[in-house]
């Protein structure tokens, strides 16, 4: 089960989507210029070797433009690092469902390592690993963790890369949520550890989840090319990575705009009695510690979407709901109908 799930009847913008984490108020205006600069290139195949892209990728993450793979959204990347070779696929869980659909495509059945412990306690990343990981595996970490929103240190990342490549294992992190906390990305290791890949994704931080752009970050970048479709990037994803070295601080900004508006919503929801797990991204993993499915309805009422967690393994108790960030108007409306919706749920 995924978020963003407005196709359902009527127009989509009716909804008030706190299911989906994606910028709240929609491409910024660079990004519509580049779309909209495109359109007279749709009549035309997209170059196969998407070297335009590519180019504008690389510059942004400051890697190789030939370690760098572009790719149509983030779950192309994951589905490309899923052709790495292993004997068995590892991952750190609570996790996006992706992973597992993609490993069960190739044949592997994963293995989750979870982080939850007694007393909504985390386990450290090695505290976790240490006592599972061994040669051959590919061990998969989203960083920030979804749906927890935790954020690990660079060094806590590059800490259990070491431990991969002391067991002759594999370590795949997805950073598709890194440009909010971008201090934490172990990007900058790849020309240096070839059994490291990152995966990413432009679609949360730039608002375009109908545009499909990510990438993928290997030293057998030109290896996994062989999985990908031709034309896998259309000419918009095309237009906005190429621009993207132009607009580097700007993804700064929009992190700091994030940062700004989490903190007071964080707060809002404590003061209703909720848990929310310390993270950075633009969601929240929000413990009712009750069940939610009165609340969840009730929200669907008013037209507002949220992320029932039922589907993710340690977080299947009905109690958990992970809530997008978004700007302060929005925030104020979705509190003041989750309140409601709260009280409603105590008093049928």
């Amino acid at each position: 089960m995924h978020g963003g799930n407005v196709w359902q009847g009527g127009d989509p913008s009716l909804w008030l989507d706190y299911s989906a984490n994606v910028r709240p108020d929609g491409p910024p205006e660079w990004v519509r210029r580049a779309l909209s600069a495109a359109i007279g290139r749709a009549r035309y195949y997209p170059a196969l070797d998407m070297a335009a892209a590519a180019k504008g990728l690389s510059d942004l993450l400051s890697l190789p433009a030939e370690a760098v793979l572009p790719t149509a959204g983030g779950a192309s990347a994951i589905a490309l690092a899923s052709h790495l070779e292993a004997e068995r696929m590892l991952l750190i869980s609570p996790c996006f469902g992706e992973y597992a659909v993609q490993i069960r495509a190739r044949g592997f059945e994963p293995v989750h390592v979870s982080l939850l412990r007694e007393g909504r306690r985390l386990a450290s990343l090695m505290e976790a690993a240490e006592p599972v990981l061994r040669q051959g595996d590919c061990l998969w970490l989203c960083n920030p963790l979804n749906p927890l929103g935790t954020a690990f240190s660079k060094e806590e990342a590059a800490s259990l890369l070491s431990l991969a490549e002391d067991r002759g294992a594999r370590l795949i992190v997805d950073e598709a949520f890194i440009d909010y906390c971008p201090d934490c990305s172990v990007r900058s290791l790849i020309p240096d550890h070839p059994r490291l890949a990152v995966t990413g994704s432009l679609t949360k931080i730039l608002g375009i989840p109908g545009v499909r752009l990510g990438y993928l970050c290997s030293a057998e970048a030109d290896t996994l090319r062989q999985y990908q479709l031709p034309w896998e990037l259309s000419c918009f994803a095309e237009a906005v990575a190429a621009a993207l070295p132009a607009h580097k601080a700007e993804l700064l900004e929009e992190a700091a705009l994030n940062d700004s508006r989490r903190a007071p919503f964080v707060r809002a929801l404590e003061e209703l009695g909720i848990y929310v797990y310390p993270g950075r991204a633009n969601f929240v993993m929000a413990d009712f510690g009750r069940d939610v499915s009165p609340i969840v309805a009730a929200l669907r009422k008013k037209h507002i979407l949220v992320r029932l967690c039922s589907d993710f393994p340690g977080l299947d108790d009905g109690r958990h709901l992970r809530l997008a960030v978004k700007d302060e108007s929005q925030n104020a409306a979705f509190l003041a109908a989750l309140k409601e919706a709260m009280t409603c749920a105590e008093n049928p």
